[in-house]
């Protein structure tokens, strides 16, 4: 990570934390000010890390995903962008700020720890599926982080969101929450079933088979038999709301694991930098 890259991070880490401060205060002190400070911190983190991506993009000349610490920060910034989207699109629904900040301030720690060397693509890597399986991957991830939240906020109780007077125009339906969880999941079923997919195409173009029972891949089938199932069992078998939102928030982890902790276990031919 360049000097210039460094700024950029750090600036988006710092906003991050501000963010997640500013927004925890106004719930605590029933205060709307901090709440609209934190909504404008995190929409300049957005343009921070979008900023260090394409830093980072022409100094490596490809998309910021092919190490784990890109592959880390461009999850979050499918994070930011679906919440700048959400805000936009339903602006009830923007309370989510503080699981989402929260959740990308703990992954940008997380990334601290990580190699930010920026790796040359080799003649394996340099293929379009490559950055479809990896783009999928990091917006499948940041689909489900959007549902952990929205099960955050759930779990927070009707009688807590209604109590949120001072930013009741931010605060969505307690009983629409439900189904917005359950729309983030099934979208992340099918971002995380065409990563899988475009995997499996890119590993026979570069290596002659589509399965090779790879840590990152089993793991990956793993998490994505997982969701599968739970989004299920809330569908059929109507497994108690707030049950499921723990299930949803617990799953994450699998997906974190998936994608950025393997490597720390064992050895993956998906471990690039």
């Amino acid at each position: 990570m360049n000097s210039l890259e460094s700024i950029f991070y750090w600036l988006t880490t710092f906003l991050l934390a501000g963010t997640f401060f500013l927004v925890l205060l106004s719930l605590i002190f029933n205060k709307s000010k901090p709440f609209s400070i934190g909504r404008l911190l995190i929409a300049l983190a957005f343009t921070t890390i979008t900023v260090f991506g394409i830093i980072r993009w022409i100094r490596t000349d490809h998309p910021p995903f092919v190490t784990l610490f890109e592959s880390m920060i461009t999850s979050i910034w499918f994070v930011l962008l679906t919440f700048q989207v959400i805000q936009i699109r339903f602006k009830k629904s923007a309370i989510i700020i503080l699981p989402v900040s929260a959740f990308s301030f703990l992954l940008m720690g997380w990334s601290s720890s990580l190699s930010a060397d920026a790796t040359p693509l080799s003649v394996t890597l340099a293929n379009v599926w490559l950055f479809i399986h990896a783009s999928f991957a990091t917006a499948g991830a940041a689909s489900f982080l959007i549902a952990a939240s929205f099960a955050v906020l759930y779990l927070l109780g009707k009688d807590k969101l209604a109590s949120m007077k001072h930013i009741e125009k931010y605060v969505p339906e307690y009983k629409s929450l439900m189904q917005t969880i359950l729309n983030f999941q099934l979208f992340g079923v099918i971002l995380w079933g065409v990563m899988i997919v475009s995997g499996a195409i890119w590993a026979h173009s570069a290596w002659g088979r589509y399965w090779a029972w790879d840590p990152i891949e089993l793991w990956s089938l793993i998490s994505w038999l997982i969701y599968s199932l739970l989004y299920h069992s809330r569908l059929a078998i109507k497994i108690p709301p707030k049950t499921f939102s723990w299930l949803t928030i617990l799953a994450v982890l699998f997906i974190a694991f998936s994608l950025w902790g393997v490597h720390y276990i064992y050895d993956t031919i998906h471990s690039y930098g």
